[in-house]
């Protein structure tokens, strides 16, 4: 587990795998739209 960054600062660099099987880069994306990030704790966990 990581330190959680604070609020209001820049997301790192990272990868993700979208529903259609295809990996896109945070910076890729952000070429073309705008992002929102959303931490999702989890089903059935607190908060």
């Amino acid at each position: 587990m990581s330190d959680p960054l604070p609020v209001g600062s820049k997301a790192p660099a990272f990868k993700a795998e979208a529903s259609d099987g295809r990996t896109y880069t945070l910076a890729e994306v952000l070429r073309t739209k705008h992002v929102a990030l959303v931490f999702y704790p989890g089903n059935n966990t607190p908060g």
